[in-house]
């Protein structure tokens, strides 16, 4: 027997794993109509499993997850339980939910979908409500000592947003998702201020200067102290080309190790750091606080097949490749697909003219932009449109540094690919 959720504590109807994923697509991926009623329903008939739970709430337009995985890796090296819901997936929906580094089970999945059905049904639901839900029944039932919960869309009226976290987190706030959080920065960031609650101390990634009096105003409205990461910069990173290195806060008399790629991982590292140390609950002198941070599609290098694989899928995530690119000189082919709702015109912008070719396959997702359509936008690299992603990495792999760059599906097309040619078990979560 599976340990916690067992599949007859629902509707005692059996049902499968992939019936009930089949079932939870078919649901509207966003709301109808933003609000948070529908949510406080909903925990009200489950009789409120968020309740006696240790969050710790993230929200931000870039570096979420990995700040979320920082704090994880920070908290289960001191021998904590970790609980984490995160979005979205790159292979499968189980790895939204996971405590440790073990995913929700099919059969606790099944379990806690058919519970979350059985008394909230009536509400019309949408994708993302319903699987928040899910979380919170397993993560109830399994009692983790804490947990990683990232805002799916903004955060005031996000489905998250129905918790009181011991802990809420802001990370670097850029343009995204703008037809439902607002066309400006300043109406972003202040959708995003709203996880801001009283009793929750508060960590604030390095922000545009103009940005940091939003959070300081909430934070002052509900009476809660906040924590600005800027206050404690510079940040020194050694040796992190494609290889792992070190990260140093001066300012906090901390040097470390850092796994991450990328500068940027930097202000993400301040930022989990200072989230652990107001925590009081693990070493902050660890040298190899962060040692076993995994982050999977976000700058992840593939040594034996010169590979490179990142999700830089909106214009904040795009500039910090592009940066990362040009700081390490590298020569590369490039694998670039994007989703239609992105500003793909300015993505594309950037990457225009760094690259030896551009491969532009069709992805399997229907929401992406025809590879055709890119190619016309690239006007000073040549392109090569391909059929399919696998197509793409066949005409480009074993000849330079290939860079798979842009949307998270491709970045998942990608992993089911590479599944076939090496293992990447070790290189997961």
């Amino acid at each position: 027997m599976v340990p916690g959720l067992m599949p007859e504590e629902g509707l005692g109807i059996k049902m499968d794993f992939l019936e009930a994923v089949a079932q939870l697509e078919k649901s509207q991926h966003f709301p109808r109509v933003a609000t948070l009623e529908r949510m406080k329903m909903a925990v009200k008939k489950l009789d409120n499993p968020e309740r006696e739970l240790n969050f710790i709430h993230l929200a931000g337009t870039n570096g979420k997850g990995s700040t979320g995985a920082l704090i994880s890796a920070g908290l289960k090296r001191a021998g904590f339980r970790v609980g984490r819901f995160i979005s979205p997936h790159l292979l499968e929906i189980r790895e939204r939910i996971s405590i440790g580094s073990d995913h929700i089970s099919p059969e606790n999945f099944v379990a806690a979908y058919q519970k979350m059905q059985e008394k909230t049904a009536y509400l019309d639901l949408s994708y993302f409500e319903q699987l928040t839900l899910i979380a919170l029944i397993y993560f109830h039932k399994m009692r983790p000592d804490y947990i990683i919960w990232e805002t799916g869309l903004g955060g005031r009226l996000d489905a998250t947003n129905i918790v009181t976290p011991v802990l809420t987190v802001i990370t670097a706030i850029g343009l995204d998702h703008t037809k439902f959080l607002g066309d400006d920065i300043y109406s972003i960031a202040r959708e995003k201020a709203a996880i801001i609650k009283n009793g929750a101390k508060v960590i604030v990634a390095p922000q545009q200067d103009e940005l940091e009096s939003i959070f300081l105003e909430q934070a002052k409205k509900v009476n809660t102290r906040i924590t600005r990461a800027k206050d404690f910069l510079p940040i020194e990173i050694k040796g992190n080309g494609l290889k792992p290195g070190e990260v140093s806060f001066p300012k906090l008399n901390y040097k470390g190790a850092m796994p991450l790629l990328g500068y940027h991982q930097g202000e993400n590292a301040l930022t989990a750091y200072l989230a652990l140390k107001t925590l009081k609950v693990v070493d902050c002198h660890d040298a190899n606080l962060f040692a076993d941070v995994n982050w999977p599609g976000r700058l992840q290098y593939f040594p034996t097949l010169n590979l490179l694989v990142d999700g830089a899928h909106n214009e904040q995530a795009m500039t910090t490749f592009v940066n990362f690119f040009n700081q390490l000189g590298l020569e590369a082919q490039l694998i670039f697909a994007s989703m239609q709702d992105k500003d793909y015109p300015t993505m594309v912008t950037k990457l225009d003219g760094l690259f030896k070719k551009v491969y532009l396959p069709q992805l399997a997702n229907k929401r992406a932009v025809e590879p055709e359509k890119l190619a016309l936008l690239f006007q000073k690299t040549p392109t090569v449109v391909c059929a399919n992603l696998k197509e793409a990495l066949d005409l480009s792999l074993n000849k330079d540094l290939i860079a798979v760059v842009g949307s998270l599906y491709m970045v998942g097309e990608c992993f089911q690919i590479l599944e076939h040619i090496l293992d990447i078990n070790d290189l997961w979560y």
